[in-house]
């Protein structure tokens, strides 16, 4: 543990990954937040108090990908909780299900199975298309059950190719 330390100390500025505690003594939450966000890394921080909505606000405010409350470490060892930092402590996550997503690619391949029916997003429609378009927007999200059956008998026309100009 290192006590009294100040901001401008190299301890202060740079990401430590040792078993060292800097203290630094502050007269107000918003400068010790100030002092918690005074840096370019921001992997992980805790916030200590016997006040936990005071703590959970301070937590809110500081600017890292994990903040603790009265704790230090579990939070690693859960498998759950997304670990990653901010600013120049790294860019993405690991664990959890953000972690997850941070490993796959997402592509989508698209497959026309009805190549003979005209696709809404195709331009270029006829004044009777669009209004076939438009009963059909009734027929899958109107509120009532009578304008949906309506809707489905005016979309019937989307069936045929002749529709597009």
């Amino acid at each position: 543990m290192l006590a009294d330390v100040t901001n401008d100390m190299r301890v202060m500025q740079e990401e430590t990954f040792g078993p060292v505690l800097p203290v630094a003594p502050f007269d107000s939450d918003e400068e010790a937040i100030r002092f918690a966000n005074d840096s370019n890394f921001g992997l992980a921080a805790s916030v200590w108090t016997r006040n936990r909505k005071r703590g959970e606000a301070m937590a809110l405010r500081i600017k890292a990908g994990t903040v603790m409350l009265n704790d230090m470490i579990s939070c690693f060892g859960i498998a759950d909780a997304p670990h990653g930092g901010f600013k120049q402590s790294g860019i993405g996550r690991t664990h959890g299900e953000l972690g997850l997503q941070e490993m796959v690619q997402a592509k989508y391949v698209d497959v026309d199975l009805l190549p003979n029916i005209p696709k809404p997003w195709w331009f270029g429609y006829s004044r009777d298309y669009q209004r076939q378009m438009g009963a059909l927007v009734d027929m899958l999200f109107a509120r009532r059950w009578s304008a949906r059956l309506k809707g489905a008998f005016g979309a019937i026309g989307l069936m045929r190719r002749s529709n597009r100009i």
